[in-house]
């Protein structure tokens, strides 16, 4: 390694031999190509002229690597010595990091496990709820269709009002529908994303679990706890975790 003869270490740094001013050697030139530095360019030149004889005529310049000397290994060895605390320094503290991470990462990775778990269970709601509200909408929709049969002996009145309150309930019916639908979407795709990021870096435990899911929905479906429709969609959505 080729290191500037003018460097020097002071308490505080480097400091350059030759402006006597403090110096960032990993920032300049100073190590490895310090021939081609300003400073040490102008500062050989001036030397080489104070030192020329007056009388005899000037000579073409050599190129520096011919006329200058390499650097004393002492410089070489202080330069080691300052800069091993530095890589030791930048190595302990990205090790302390990459164990930090790695500990952050088994803590998310017990979280996603877990919440992953709860939701395989709390969404059942959700989902009995939307079965719920087809139903009804459904029976809505029975309803209207069978006001319109009965249309020709009703009295006006008492067919429109019949039929604004049968429609109001089933606007209100299918917004809400639509809303659960979507809160319940979002939270499966985003709950999704998030297991199967763990999935694809974990151990077979999870995978082990997700299978016990899939027994659990065979139980669900045999005690008519949940209905043939949510079966397959939630065994579907379990089997893609599994690919």
């Amino acid at each position: 390694m080729s290191v500037c003869p003018a460097l020097r270490r002071g308490e505080g740094g480097f400091v350059c031999g030759y402006t006597s001013k403090p110096i960032d050697p990993f920032s300049w030139y100073c190590i490895g190509n310090y021939t081609e530095c300003p400073i040490f360019i102008r500062y050989t030149r001036e030397e080489k002229t104070r030192a020329a004889p007056p009388s005899k005529p000037e000579e073409a310049p050599k190129p520096l690597a011919e006329v200058l000397p390499l650097a004393p290994e002492r410089v070489e060895a202080e330069f080691e010595k300052a800069i091993k605390p530095v890589i030791d320094n930048i190595v302990l503290k990205y090790d302390d990091l990459v164990k930090k991470l790695d500990n952050m990462w088994k803590e998310y990775e017990g979280d996603v496990v877990k919440i992953r778990r709860q939701w395989e269970v709390e969404k059942m709601s959700l989902l009995r709820a939307q079965e719920i509200l087809n139903r009804t909408i459904g029976d809505y929709e029975k309803m209207l269709s069978g006001l319109e049969l009965k249309k020709e002996f009703l009295p006006p009145e008492s067919y429109e009002n019949a039929k604004r309150d049968i429609e109001a309930k089933l606007g209100a019916l299918r917004s809400l529908l639509e809303e659960v639908q979507s809160k319940y979407a979002a939270l499966e795709e985003g709950l999704g994303a998030h297991f199967k990021r763990v999935l694809s870096t974990s151990t077979s435990a999870e995978v082990i679990s997700l299978k016990l899911s899939l027994s659990k929905l065979d139980e669900l479906l045999k005690e008519g706890k949940i209905s043939r429709e949510t079966y397959e969609k939630l065994k579907k959505e379990l089997e893609e975790l599994l690919k």
